[in-house]
């Protein structure tokens, strides 16, 4: 396999990535205090596609549902524009937005309720810590059912994973494993439903990701630099989406 077949995915991420919203639409967020404004705004900018049909009625767990939803259909739109043997790799992504619940699942406590709302968790979350097990064994957490134990790392565990996913070809596979060491740097997952990700940390990360887009062009690497500096953007948003739902006293008081 050759640069050349990852030609049309190339294109397809250089348009998408001069669509990402920048720092001037971020710093304009920033300064709205209401949540109905805050939707009007973004759903006149880039950030159109994520905030569509966010209504200020919702509750938090609908809009969290809402975005990781979003998220997991683009990863699945990346790993199409991808060679074949390629888009499992991409889409294994997906799994990083979960891995904090199917951690908190595999531990053998209850379920939280909004699990069950989750059409892709909500298999997950049975009475017995064995249906649970059973239900990620027969879905694509198999490896992660087999090899995570406390007191190992979820995430290192996913790396591990996702690196027996991919096609041999290590010409690829090296500008893949700078990418692994980026991400396992970090102290948490930074896909939505994790920690956020704020001010420098999130800075640093936004400029490895960019730097990794730019270097592995016509590379498998560029989709998951891609997926992951779009990952950073809809946490972003998500976090100003709930602080102005929960919060909004904190904003307008500033």
């Amino acid at each position: 396999m050759t640069r050349r077949d990852f030609a049309y995915a190339q294109a397809r991420l250089q348009a998408r990535h001069a669509q990402r919203p920048d720092e001037q639409l971020w710093r304009r967020l920033q300064g709205i205090a209401t949540l109905e404004h805050y939707l009007q705004v973004a759903a006149g900018s880039a950030l159109q596609h994520w905030v569509a049909g966010l209504q200020v009625q919702r509750d938090s767990h609908a809009i969290e549902l809402l975005l990781r939803s979003r998220l997991r259909s683009y990863i699945d739109e990346v790993a199409g524009w991808l060679p074949k043997p390629w888009q499992a790799a991409v889409r294994w992504t997906k799994r990083l937005q979960d891995l904090p619940v199917i951690q908190y699942l595999l531990s053998d406590r209850e379920p939280p309720a909004w699990v069950a709302r989750d059409p892709v968790l909500a298999a997950f979350a049975g009475d017995s810590i064995d249906a649970r097990r059973l239900a990620m064994s027969a879905s694509d957490c198999l490896c992660l059912v087999q090899h995570w134990r406390p007191p190992l790392s979820i995430q290192e565990v996913w790396l591990q994973c996702w690196e027996q996913s991919w096609p041999d070809a290590p010409r690829y596979a090296a500008g893949l494993r700078r990418l692994a060491g980026i991400y396992a740097g970090q102290s948490e997952t930074v896909l939505v439903g994790s920690s956020d990700v704020r001010g420098e940390r999130r800075a640093a990360l936004v400029s490895a990701y960019t730097r990794a887009f730019r270097r592995y062009a016509f590379e498998p690497g560029a989709a998951i630099a891609h997926i992951w500096l779009v990952a950073l953007d809809v946490q972003r948003l998500r976090s100003g989406v709930l602080h102005r739902l929960l919060f909004p006293e904190t904003l307008q008081a500033s």
